[in-house]
């Protein structure tokens, strides 16, 4: 089955407003290209947000976190439903960013993608494993992914595998192993959804992704595309990765 494929920046706690020019840069790349084989998505800090979708329109943005409550008094929050409502159609949910510095459990991430696909917005579901956990690395996984409901609509689902020690640190797994673990995901969705549902699940790859080791990571048979954070913030780099598909 023909999946979507995806190319998405997560900018973390970065940029300013001077980034719309970054921006701008990747959507003229993306027209004079013409032929982009993936969708490219851009999700910076909130505060960003909504003068990009102003500015430049022929992008698709990204949040990444919401509160899995419409409204109420939680103070910092931002919730799925007043994401959509300035035009973001995705939002990354579980990165393990969050999960470590803001203890975010397996429940409270579940009522989030719940919230979020409410809301009809797409989720990036982030799992991965610790250094210390990859000798028990499915097991991990496949209770990162028991947090998704059985009765999901997985068309609204993208699941982003970034093994947490390598994120940031320039390490990724083998190119062959890579292409097994998303194999190994892909079964686990399949004994959760079934077989023809979670064919149409994409599986995106994140973790030190960049400019020289994503042809090879992108052309692997199980990765659907790529979670890139830091080379997304270079206009050169980034390119080049949106390029890896052609």
């Amino acid at each position: 089955m023909k999946r979507v494929k995806y190319t998405i920046a997560n900018w973390k706690m970065n940029g300013g407003k001077d980034s719309i020019k970054l921006v701008k840069l990747l959507a003229r790349h993306i027209k004079k290209t013409g032929h982009i084989k993936s969708k490219v998505i851009i999700c910076p800090p909130y505060t960003l947000l909504s003068d990009f979708i102003r500015l430049e329109k022929k992008m698709i943005y990204g949040a990444q976190d919401c509160h899995y409550q419409d409204k109420g008094a939680y103070t910092g929050s931002i919730s799925a439903q007043m994401i959509k409502s300035i035009g973001c159609k995705y939002v990354i949910i579980g990165h393990s960013e969050r999960r470590e510095y803001q203890k975010e459990s397996s429940n409270e991430l579940r009522l989030k993608i719940q919230a979020a696909v409410n809301n009809n917005m797409r989720v990036i579901y982030c799992i991965g494993e610790k250094l210390s956990e990859i000798k028990n690395r499915m097991q991990v996984l496949k209770k990162q992914i028991s947090t998704l409901n059985n009765n999901l609509d997985i068309n609204n689902i993208i699941i982003a595998y970034e093994p947490i020690w390598a994120i940031g640190s320039g390490k990724t797994p083998k190119i062959i192993e890579i292409n097994s673990i998303h194999k190994n995901i892909r079964t686990l969705l399949s004994k959760k959804f079934g077989v023809r549902k979670s064919n149409k699940i994409s599986i995106l790859y994140g973790g030190s992704v960049n400019s020289l080791n994503a042809s090879d990571i992108l052309k692997l048979e199980h990765v659907d595309g790529a979670l890139v954070g830091g080379a997304s913030l270079n206009y050169r780099d980034f390119s080049k990765i949106i390029d890896s598909y052609l």
